[in-house]
């Protein structure tokens, strides 16, 4: 069956992995597609991702721990396929404060209480509250690297272009719309918003992949930041402002605290807070660090994976859980079409784990 997919970000490639693994005959249509045209285009989530399969700012039918079930369980195939960048590691959820929090049905969860080995904390403070799980990490600019060539090597087209509304009903086949912030333009749905957030890039390839990763909060932010490592990189992050993309500019919510980082206004405790942590472990100067932003395109309605009374096909709102949630949403938009269900994501990764020698 002929099938168009709007969109050139995570959601748009992996649906069209699925359906071409399936015999259909599928076009990607986008005037950008992630990493392909560079990483700095802030406007493509894919292309900010850090990423790791933990579903967040996302809003849906689901429980958090039944989106938590389907994203681990759904990327356990592509973890234990050899090539395949995905990678288990332990992953550390931090407050100062002391408060009553339900842990999450995550990979061995367990109270930060009850766990020995080294817990990271800023100097002079120590983390009270909080849990220590194993969760999922997916080297981001290597697997969408390794997404295309498998869609191409699947038989797959990627048409480089811009649409307007007007030309989705003229669009050959079904029509799988994947275009994520782009659907408050081309489906008119206003419910779509865009949470910036900024990431800060340390080099640090001496001792990426860190052995940890954690979220942490501290005694004096109300909010947190993150951690994350690369294979040649340490990221910081965890800035979350609210707003929206209008004839491509950014309007919304400002940070408190900001200071100037490689020309971007960041909240100051991403870099302070982050630094205090991991100064013990790495060698952290502000004037080597690279900033860059993007924008997570988070939809107040939920997200929408169902066929409209045109018979598009939806796939899109998923906020910070685009990577996290995007094999078992592709999986969720082709049975609209097809007989599936998540047990072909052994093969798909074997098919990908192929693509990558």
């Amino acid at each position: 069956m002929k099938c168009t997919i709007i969109g050139g970000g995570i959601q748009a490639v992996s649906t069209g992995i699925l359906l071409e693994y399936l015999g259909h005959d599928t076009t990607l249509l986008s005037d950008v597609f992630t990493y392909l045209d560079g990483s700095d285009i802030s406007s493509v989530a894919s292309n900010y991702a850090a990423a790791s399969v933990y579903p967040v700012d996302v809003d849906s039918e689901h429980s958090d721990d039944e989106l938590i079930a389907y994203a681990e369980s759904t990327f356990e195939p592509f973890y234990n396929t050899d090539n395949v960048p995905v990678r288990k590691q332990t992953r550390f959820h931090l407050s100062e404060s002391s408060h009553d929090d339900v842990i999450p049905l995550r990979m061995g969860a367990r109270d930060i209480a009850s766990y020995d080995p080294y817990v990271p904390s800023r100097k002079g403070k120590s983390a009270r509250n909080g849990y220590v799980c194993k969760e999922y990490f997916v080297e981001m600019p290597e697997y969408m690297s390794l997404l295309f060539r498998t869609y191409r090597r699947l038989g797959g087209t990627l048409n480089r272009r811009r649409i307007t509304p007007d030309e989705v009903s003229t669009l050959p086949g079904i029509v799988f719309n994947c275009s994520g912030y782009g659907s408050r333009t081309l489906f008119n749905d206003d419910s779509m918003r865009a949470i910036k957030g900024h990431i800060l890039m340390i080099p640090a390839e001496d001792l990426a992949p860190f052995p940890f990763s954690y979220n942490y909060t501290s005694t004096d932010h109300n909010s947190s930041v993150y951690m994350y490592s690369r294979q040649d990189m340490i990221l910081f992050g965890g800035s979350h402002l609210m707003g929206t993309i209008i004839d491509g500019e950014w309007n919304g919510d400002s940070p408190t605290s900001p200071m100037q980082i490689d020309d971007e206004i960041v909240p100051a405790r991403v870099y302070t807070v982050n630094t205090d942590i991991m100064s013990p472990h790495a060698n952290i100067h502000k004037n080597s660090i690279t900033a860059t932003h993007g924008y997570r395109p988070y939809r107040t309605a939920g997200i929408r994976i169902e066929m409209d009374a045109d018979e598009i096909i939806h796939n899109y709102g998923h906020g910070g859980a685009g990577v996290s949630l995007s094999w078992w949403s592709a999986v969720q938009a082709v049975t609209h079409i097809d007989t599936v269900s998540t047990s072909i994501l052994s093969s798909i990764a074997t098919t990908l784990g192929k693509t990558a020698v």
